[in-house]
């Protein structure tokens, strides 16, 4: 799932749709070169072509963190790469002589259609991150959430695989609406969550669950190593400047309650204990952390 706003993720996706078309307009043009012995465009013959091409221009200058930690976009890159060095080849051989390394030219080939489809399967992905990203904060939706958690269910339940949640609800954040208008609120929301989608792991998940309210998920972390992790955020949220729009600046804190999933009860149950321990962080001082397993009430 791409933590990228949906304007970016639009983007993305045209301008992969861009480069579908050129690349195939490309192929062309290298087919008619080696097959009727066409001169071919001289940036098609340098060691750089893989950069000087509409596609490998746009790649090479976005440089998104996101994307560039994404395994799909880097071997978009790989293969992009290959293709070019299997055209320049085959070009240059064409100049002396009429291609008949049909091996290269079948590699070449099949380049051309994995990258096509290395390239649909990125866009397929951004398009379901469209259904599935909030459009206010990019944190995901909660309609996906279940399934996730009971992936990370499924893990902790089969192995040693430990895994820690934790729901987290913005103080006194009605106030912010009620005497600044909901336009502030929603930058309250949309600045703290940014601060936490890029604190966090690439493979962490953070899900609106309501409003103001979210739900973290951290996989392969325990409760102790959870609680460093959260406390870190809640005080990066704390100590957050937060510009709006008719204000010169606002402050926000926020409340966390957490638990560790256990493979002897449902997800359901766990998502519930993690709320139960946010309402006694809410109702004890608020801008704090308490984990359900540190609570003495309420427990089978």
């Amino acid at each position: 799932m791409f933590r990228l706003g949906h304007e970016k993720i639009k983007y993305i996706i045209e301008q992969l749709d861009r480069a579908v078309e050129n690349h195939q307009m490309w192929f062309q043009n290298v087919n008619r070169s080696l097959a009727c012995n066409v001169p071919c465009k001289p940036e098609d013959l340098m060691p750089d072509a893989h950069r000087n091409c509409e596609f490998g221009k746009w790649y090479y200058r976005l440089a998104d963190e996101v994307l560039l930690r994404h395994d799909g976009f880097n071997a978009i890159e790989k293969e992009h790469h290959h293709m070019h060095e299997l055209a320049t080849a085959l070009l240059m051989e064409s100049q002396q002589a009429p291609v008949s390394n049909i091996d290269k030219y079948d590699q070449f080939s099949k380049s051309v259609e994995h990258l096509r489809m290395q390239i649909m399967s990125l866009q397929r992905e951004l398009q379901d991150s469209l259904f599935n990203v909030d459009t206010l904060t990019s944190a995901r939706t909660r309609s996906g959430m279940l399934t996730e958690l009971r992936r990370q269910h499924e893990l902790v339940k089969r192995s040693a695989f430990t895994c820690s949640i934790a729901m987290m609800d913005f103080d006194h954040f009605k106030n912010i609406n009620d005497s600044h208008g909901h336009q502030e609120g929603d930058m309250v929301l949309k600045t703290a969550i940014r601060y936490i989608l890029d604190s966090i792991r690439p493979f962490d998940m953070l899900f609106r669950y309501g409003g103001e309210e979210f739900l973290l998920c951290l996989p392969g972390t325990d409760l102790v190593t959870a609680n460093f992790a959260i406390e870190r955020l809640r005080i990066g949220i704390e100590n957050l400047t937060i510009s709006g729009i008719t204000r010169a600046e606002m402050r926000v804190t926020a409340s966390f309650g957490m638990t560790a999933l256990s493979n002897e009860i449902f997800i359901e149950e766990s998502i519930h204990r993690a709320d139960q321990a946010l309402y006694h962080a809410k109702t004890t001082g608020r801008n704090r952390l308490i984990a359900w397993e540190n609570l003495d009430f309420d427990k089978p």
